[in-house]
């Protein structure tokens, strides 16, 4: 039964979004061609539950975005803001874990999807890789804000203490892993 209740859903989000698609395109001018706009549907087998605003959700990637488009307000995460991610909370004793965004722009905030099932790591992972976007992952979730002011307040002394190196993973002796 909820395997057919969520291939109903995954119809009507389908029909859904070509509705909304077949609107926008309507309501372009005559001088606006169709190669300005750009549809992606969201890749749902790559998809996964998470909390990326207020409430859990279906997220699912496209070619350029992180979407989730069942709640309200939609979340849209363009990947070319993006410069890298970070896996926190990654203990297999764990159920779940966290992804951040770290952006391109440090004086941006990062973006914080929150309880993904650990199932989905791998996957995820695989995706990222596949956008070629560096992630890095540790046991332990960070103070972005506080992470982000040392940055921006003195990117001198962050790149010469290494600059991201300080994501990577430490090995047994507590020296970084390479």
């Amino acid at each position: 039964e909820a395997e057919q209740r969520e291939r109903i859903m995954r119809r009507k989000l389908k029909k859904t979004f070509r509705v909304f698609m077949d609107k926008v395109m309507n309501h372009i001018s005559e001088q606006q061609t169709r190669t300005q706009w750009e549809f992606e549907e969201p890749a749902a087998d790559l998809g996964f539950m998470a909390v990326p605003l207020r409430e859990s959700t279906f997220c699912a990637p496209t070619t350029n975005c992180l979407v989730s488009l069942t709640v309200q307000p939609p979340f849209v995460l363009p990947l070319d803001d993006i410069e890298r991610v970070h896996f926190e909370r990654v203990d297999f004793s764990l159920r779940n874990f966290d992804m951040v965004f770290i952006p391109k722009d440090y004086t941006k905030p990062v973006v914080n999807i929150k309880t993904i099932d650990m199932n989905c790591l791998q996957s995820i992972k695989d995706w990222l890789l596949n956008c070629e976007l560096i992630f890095t992952e540790g046991a332990i979730n960070l103070n972005w804000k506080k992470v982000m002011k040392v940055i921006v307040d003195d990117p001198e002394q962050f790149t010469a203490d290494g600059g991201w190196n300080f994501l990577k993973p430490e090995d047994d002796d507590g020296n970084n892993a390479t």
